[in-house]
């Protein structure tokens, strides 16, 4: 008895040991998939009447990534519109993708370490969770600056400086930032995405490409800090 309980002791730590190195293989993946995307230039991609299955494909073996499309949400996708007619020239990959699924209605998300072209329904459903600490935009550094002086002209009768004192930083606060990123970054959010505050950080639920998009924001305000 005490070496099955022992056995089952030691088989429920590698479960837990296991579950997030295999979660972080995943993310790594994905954003190896992105890196190949963007950093792949295809100097001509030219279609006439193509299916978008084999115009995806194309893109795939060009990049060297693994796409995969949900046949479910392809069959809801008008047959004429599955037609593809363009021509390309010197285009990243990951554009390339992104005017194709456009064309078609649907949306790229990930999933055991690939990457799916499937409905915008559940696109919002594939949802991960991050945590961004905002404090070093939101904390507020008192450096006190001293006023500027600047004599008036000799025949001002008033007298006496001029003193312009600095005009106050309007202060980022938490709530502002969740109120721009709901604002400004198209999401399902009260639904499937939010954003909680908990002690200066935010805890973002959101498909990972909402995720590229609030870290772009939350770098632009660091930027202008």
């Amino acid at each position: 008895m005490t070496r099955m309980f022992q056995t089952a002791v030691m088989v429920l730590l590698i479960g837990l040991i296991s579950a997030p190195l295999l979660a972080g293989d995943d993310e790594a993946t994905y954003r190896k998939i992105e890196s190949q995307l963007e950093s792949t230039t295809i100097d001509t991609l030219a279609y006439e009447e193509a299916d978008v299955t084999e115009v995806v494909a194309d893109i795939a073996k060009k990049a060297r990534v693994t796409i995969v499309i949900d046949k479910k949400a392809l069959e809801d996708v008008d047959e004429d519109a599955r037609v593809i007619t363009l021509e390309l020239a010197d285009v990243k990959a990951m554009n390339a993708l992104n005017i194709i699924i456009d064309q078609i209605g649907l949306f790229k998300s990930y999933k055991n370490g690939v990457l799916y072209i499937t409905s915008e329904e559940k696109a919002q459903q594939s949802t991960i969770t991050k945590t961004y600490d905002v404090r070093d935009i939101t904390v507020v550094i008192k450096d006190f600056p001293a006023p500027k002086l600047r004599l008036k002209p000799a025949d001002d009768n008033d007298g006496g400086p001029v003193i312009d004192f600095p005009n106050e930083d309007k202060i980022v606060e938490t709530d502002d930032i969740v109120e721009m990123i709901e604002d400004t970054i198209t999401a399902d959010w009260g639904g499937s995405a939010s954003v909680t505050v908990i002690k200066g950080q935010l805890i973002v639920r959101a498909p990972r490409n909402v995720h590229k998009e609030v870290a772009d924001l939350l770098d632009q305000l660091r930027s202008a800090k």
